[in-house]
């Protein structure tokens, strides 16, 4: 989802302002335009629930499987008003307290069994407890019906929406993550999906679109005035949150997506009158979007009904269901908001076919989506398109708190900061190259075909265990870090090179700077005289690693990580000069294990005084090999295996310090006699 409203609190992976155009694509809007609608509240009593709560007991005893959703809407007075029939099944004995979350500021007038009689019910805050009398068995099941009304635009969080567009009514519903709950009663969890019939009546002037099939209109009489009943069914299962009313006098835009021999399915935009000719034109990516990504994720996920956007009055997407929820200020007739328009079509895979459990898993949604963008530009631009949009995403400053969420926010908002998109797409893009790509898009494939995955719910455990299978192994040392933690990753590092026996030493060093490692394998590039680049690829896991390759080519410069394909930051002052190190360095004795004798390499930045010895596996002196003032540079010291008194030292495990300008280095050889 990617949202915005003038008259909402604003919630977007990249928040437009009410001039998109003016903001740059990653600009987030300052909290000084965050605000409520600028209208009473209702009053917030001391044991009033938090905004975020979590499902009651009760509701993790049952499994709602299809709603029927019978609601008109009138736009003065804002009203809502209608049935909604639950259709759930028991998934314990004896069941018999059913929780139907509903905002109090909507009013129930009554609870039914389907071809039954009155129930038992009371309405206190958000939720509605009904007593089922006698209780139902496990795997019993029951179909409630309640019918209620009331103004949805009075809630602390809206979900349903009355505006208007050249003087003409738009009526549109964005209930992500918990605002369904604000204009229809559900079980209004991302965990419990459902099939779904809708029948929305509107005004005779309006269109009302929804999710799945369009089944056709019937005439319809609310408030004394005739309306029209639109019929739409969606028979895949959907959570609370991607059911959707989009609603006014569209235009209908109609393609078809061929996504197999003699078999089509139907794309349709429903947009603006004024606003069709420039949506033709935005637009024409509908079916290449499509024909990629199934390519790359496998097919669209609800190839039996359609795809397309419903345009509305706020400035982002919002991935509902078969039928987007798009911003009229995104068609330009420029292509400038593609990227919104890929967003939010990656997001029938990547939230609406697999879904997070709860929203402290959000990242499964948004960061596959986000993702998703920059593989839409190397599609059409190759690496160079796909790394430049990696790079626009490295937004630290927008980022707050760790990917994972934490369960104990009640700011609903707060699950939807710009870090679940951008740093989660960078989770994403690491892993890639962690796998490789074959094994990555394999995976990808594999995941949504998975039928414990697909039109279902999901935690962040079950897709790291999932990816685990295709590593081959844990993969905790990659996605503990970086989904959890805030801290930066940082590198220092720097290179040098010397010749010894007529061999090429290159040495690269790499300290951590932040004071949390992390476990990375990293990429470096390495130019040779004469013979063109060779990559190699080291793991980098200590505040300071050191890595020794011989070579048979001078070496002429090395890059770090030249694909940037880490999220980091890393500075260096590479030289490759022997004469002049960077730093203190000191060298892995060549050979080694040796006999008779060594060879030491290290190298000072600065004059100064230089000690170099052997110590025993005891800790005691056994050579001194260097102890004198030296001018900065690279040198070599030989260790022919004897102690201070000349005797040859015994077979073992040996140490030898370099120590300079209070600074030490310390590394371990091994003598073989």
């Amino acid at each position: 989802m990617i949202k915005k409203t003038t008259l909402i609190l604003v919630l977007t992976a990249i928040l437009l302002s009410a001039t998109v155009a003016a903001q740059t694509r990653y600009e987030t809007i300052h909290g000084d335009l965050l605000r409520l609608r600028n209208i009473p509240k209702r009053g917030s009593l001391p044991d009033q629930p938090l905004l975020a709560p979590d499902p009651t007991p009760e509701q993790g005893h049952f499994d709602v499987l299809h709603y029927t959703v019978d609601i008109a809407f009138r736009g003065s007075p804002a009203t809502v008003a209608g049935t909604v029939t639950i259709l759930l099944e028991s998934l314990v004995a004896d069941f018999t307290t059913v929780h139907i979350d509903l905002d109090d500021v909507l009013s129930v007038s009554s609870v039914t069994i389907v071809g039954g009689g009155s129930l038992s019910w009371d309405h206190w805050f958000d939720l509605i407890t009904i007593t089922l009398t006698p209780g139902l068995d496990e795997g019993e099941q029951i179909e409630i019906e309640i019918e209620y009304s009331g103004d949805p635009t009075l809630v602390q969080y809206d979900g349903m929406f009355f505006t208007s567009y050249d003087s003409r009514p738009v009526y549109y519903s964005l209930s992500e993550p918990w605002s369904a709950r604000t204009w229809w009663p559900c079980k209004d969890y991302p965990d419990d999906k459902a099939t779904f019939d809708i029948y929305f009546s509107v005004n005779p002037g309006m269109f009302a679109a929804s999710n799945g099939d369009y089944l056709g209109y019937t005439a319809d009489t609310q408030w004394g005035l005739p309306y029209r009943k639109y019929h739409w069914e969606e028979n895949y299962p959907m959570p609370t949150y991607l059911l959707s009313i989009a609603a006014s006098d569209y235009v209908e835009l109609n393609d078809y997506y061929v996504y197999a021999p003699q078999e089509t399915m139907p794309v349709v935009h429903y947009v603006f009158p004024s606003k069709a000719s420039q949506a033709v034109i935005d637009f024409d990516i509908a079916v290449p979007c499509l024909e990629f990504f199934s390519s790359i994720f496998g097919p669209y996920p609800f190839i039996d009904e359609k795809y397309g956007i419903a345009m509305c009055t706020f400035g982002g997407g919002m991935e509902h269901q078969t039928l987007t929820s798009y911003g009229y200020q995104l068609v330009t007739g420029t292509h400038t908001y593609d990227w919104i328009y890929v967003h939010e079509l990656a997001h029938q895979w990547f939230g609406d076919l697999i879904t997070c459990e709860d929203w402290t898993h959000i990242w499964l949604n948004e960061g596959f989506a986000s993702y998703s963008e920059a593989l839409w530009f190397e599609h059409l631009g190759g690496a160079t398109a796909l790394h430049n949009d990696m790079e626009n995403k490295d937004n630290p400053g927008y980022w707050t708190g760790p990917i994972l969420r934490s369960p104990d926010e009640e700011n609903p908002w707060y699950y939807f900061n710009n870090v679940v998109y951008d740093k989660a797409a960078w989770v994403l893009h690491m892993l890639r190259h962690i796998l490789g790509d074959g094994t990555f898009f394999t995976m990808l494939q594999d995941y949504t075909a998975n039928p414990d995955f697909a039109y279902s719910s999901i935690g962040t455990d079950d897709f790291t265990g999932f990816c685990e299978g295709y590593y081959g192994g844990p993969l905790d040392w990659f996605f503990d870090p970086w989904l959890t933690r805030v801290d930066r990753l940082q590198y220092s590092w720097e290179w040098h090179r010397y010749t010894l026996a007529d061999q090429e030493v290159l040495t690269i060093v790499v300290d951590q700077v932040q004071p949390d490692l992390y476990t990375m394998p990293v990429d470096f590039s390495i130019s040779l005289q004469g013979s063109g680049t060779i990559d190699t690829l080291l793991w980098v896991d200590a505040a300071h690693n050191e890595f020794q390759l011989y070579l048979d080519k001078e070496v002429l410069d090395v890059e770090m990580d030249p694909g940037h394909w880490i999220l980091c930051d890393k500075w260096t002052s590479p030289t490759g000069c022997e004469e002049v190190p960077l730093a203190l360095f000191l060298e892995q004795n060549f050979p080694n294990p040796f006999n008779p004798s060594t060879t030491i390499s290290f190298g000072v930045d600065k004059e100064g005084p230089v000690l170099l010895q052997v110590f025993d596996i005891r800790g005691a002196l056994v050579k001194t090999l260097e102890k004198s003032n030296y001018q900065a540079g690279s040198y070599t010291s030989v260790w022919h295996g004897t102690n201070e008194n000349g005797r040859h030292a015994a077979s073992g495990i040996y140490f030898y310090r370099l120590r300079t300008g209070g600074k030490e280095i310390t590394k371990k050889m091994i003598l073989m006699r």
